[in-house]
């Protein structure tokens, strides 16, 4: 299992990615998209829209493959200084799809609620 968490104006929302939905996917990835920094926006769009929308539904197969995309993006990057192991994080850090960072979880210390 394989986990994207998209934190956004205060919300946090898991994407897990079944293995066989993450080998599909990766099976029918262009060679040349892999490692794409706009593909990569593309995908981080299609999952902050999710995340603001007003839906009541499961992410589909857009949402899935995006986070497919993310999660691949930052796993297997030739580039090491651009990797993330682990959960890969993406914080919209405005709340408006606008100032987008991505980090590992285990960089990020989010608060707790005890109740």
């Amino acid at each position: 299992m394989r986990r994207i968490t998209y934190f956004h104006g205060g919300m946090i929302l898991d994407f897990d990615i079944e293995d066989a939905r993450y080998d599909d996917f990766t099976a029918r990835l262009k060679p040349e998209l892999r490692h794409s920094d706009a593909e990569l926006g593309k995908a981080q769009g299609a999952l902050g829209a999710y995340v603001a929308g007003d839906e009541d539904r499961a992410p589909g197969p857009r949402e899935m493959a995006a986070a497919c995309y993310v999660w691949d993006f930052f796993h297997t990057h030739p580039d090491a200084s651009k990797r993330i192991d682990g959960v890969v994080v993406i914080v919209d850090l405005a709340g408006n799809g606008e100032t987008i960072e991505y980090a590992a979880e285990s960089d990020l210390n989010f608060a707790q609620d005890s109740h």
